[in-house]
């Protein structure tokens, strides 16, 4: 893992408060290893410095589309609101990430704000449709060994452009450093090899699992979550792949023995 980029000329950029804020950010990110804690810090000490309402994380490998893509957000989204986020083909979090690699990979921040890039014609419906406001993507690049991973976040609160875009620039490695932690707790079996994280389960999925565990058909557990079944057979698939098995009953077994759901007694 490459070192934090900090330096007294970074520091001197910030003022008082926020480098108080940042070094919250940068101890505290140090105790990340699970994902209540992941989701605490991002609730907590990064929401104070860089305030945002809704964050997307890509991790893996762009070029291969083999990647976790999923949405922390501190209100509810929709589901479909979600899809249209975090789908490995066409979501947004993944055409944004293409943008910021277009754009030589530096802090790109989309909004009104004196300085920003004014919202592109391509991104303009799917924005004002999630009512996603000011958006700003940063990320580290893949290197031998490490996937890459990127970040999105939305509803950002106002600030000046260059102060923003210096306090993603700032936080981004702890952050990259925090999610893979969690990821690898997530899944335990992946172990050291980072290019195989991809294929952790995710929090939908876990939840989905747990009801086959209770023994609910896909007709029982649509009608819990308020999905059809034709999606939940669809996230079924995607667990037994991502846990290579080959039925429910296995999936469940092996769903318990990773810690990813209790055993339900």
């Amino acid at each position: 893992m490459s070192a934090l980029p900090l330096s007294p000329e970074s520091f001197a950029t910030l003022d008082e408060r926020q480098a108080e804020r940042l070094h919250d950010v940068l101890r505290s990110g140090l105790e990340v290893r699970r994902r209540n804690q992941f989701y605490l810090w991002v609730q907590g000490a990064l929401q104070g410095f860089v305030p945002h309402e809704l964050m997307v994380c890509v991790h893996g490998d762009l070029s291969r589309r083999s990647m976790v893509v999923e949405c922390f957000s501190s209100y509810p989204v929709r589901e479909g609101d979600e899809r249209q986020l975090v789908h490995r083909e066409t979501g947004l979090a993944m055409q944004l990430v293409q943008a910021w690699v277009e754009g030589g990979e530096r802090p790109l921040v989309i909004g009104s704000e004196p300085g920003d890039l004014p919202v592109p014609r391509r991104f303009e419906q799917t924005i004002a449709q999630l009512s996603l406001g000011r958006i700003a993507v940063h990320g580290l690049s893949a290197y031998p060994g490490f996937p890459a991973s990127h970040f999105v976040f939305a509803r950002l609160a106002s600030q000046p452009h260059g102060t923003l875009a210096h306090a993603i620039d700032l936080m981004v490695p702890c952050l990259h450093a925090s999610y893979v932690r969690m990821l690898m707790a997530d899944s335990p079996e992946m172990g050291a090899p980072a290019a195989r994280i991809q294929q952790v389960i995710t929090a939908r999925e876990i939840e989905i699992l747990q009801w086959v565990r209770d023994g609910k058909s896909n007709q029982e557990i649509g009608l819990i979550l308020g999905i059809s079944p034709l999606t939940v057979k669809n996230h079924v698939q995607k667990i037994l792949r991502k846990l290579v098995v080959q039925n429910r009953a296995q999936a469940v077994a092996k769903g318990i023995s990773l810690k990813l759901i209790g055993n339900g007694g």
